[in-house]
């Protein structure tokens, strides 16, 4: 399908949106990773006694603020492949497609196999339908 929509979305059909799952996998696998990090980094800081030297308290907003340097990159990166990155909690992206003749979007979860699912513009995850295959 690879085709672009208005202002420059790219649509994907299944096969094509299942051929980048391998590489999806690994963006996404990164980024929740390391919102895990961050966020136990972030619960350290937060939890420091008023004592704990300001090197360490430097060092710990020095390793976040790479952190979230490392997911802003990711979610660049997702987002120059044509994909809608929705949630760092479950792994969730959405590949622009066509259904009917109407926006759609393939939905893929984080540990899923393969694109079983597919949404509404306003659908979102909770809106989830088996995509019917051929």
């Amino acid at each position: 399908m690879s085709s672009a929509l208005g202002q420059g979305v790219r649509l994907f059909d299944v096969e094509e949106a299942e051929r980048m799952l391998p590489l999806i996998r690994v963006i996404v696998k990164g980024m929740m990773d390391d919102h895990a990090e961050r966020q136990a980094l972030l619960d350290r800081l937060e939890g420091a006694p008023s004592e704990t030297p300001r090197r360490e308290t430097r060092s710990l907003r020095s390793e976040i603020d790479t952190l979230t340097e490392k997911l802003s990159e990711a979610a660049s990166e997702l987002e120059d492949l044509g994909v809608e990155f929705k949630g760092i909690d479950l792994g969730l992206v959405d590949f622009p497609t066509m259904i009917d003749g109407e926006l759609a979007y393939l939905c893929w979860r984080y540990g899923e196999d393969r694109i079983g699912f597919w949404h509404s513009p306003d659908g979102g995850f909770a809106g989830r339908r088996p995509l019917e295959r051929d």
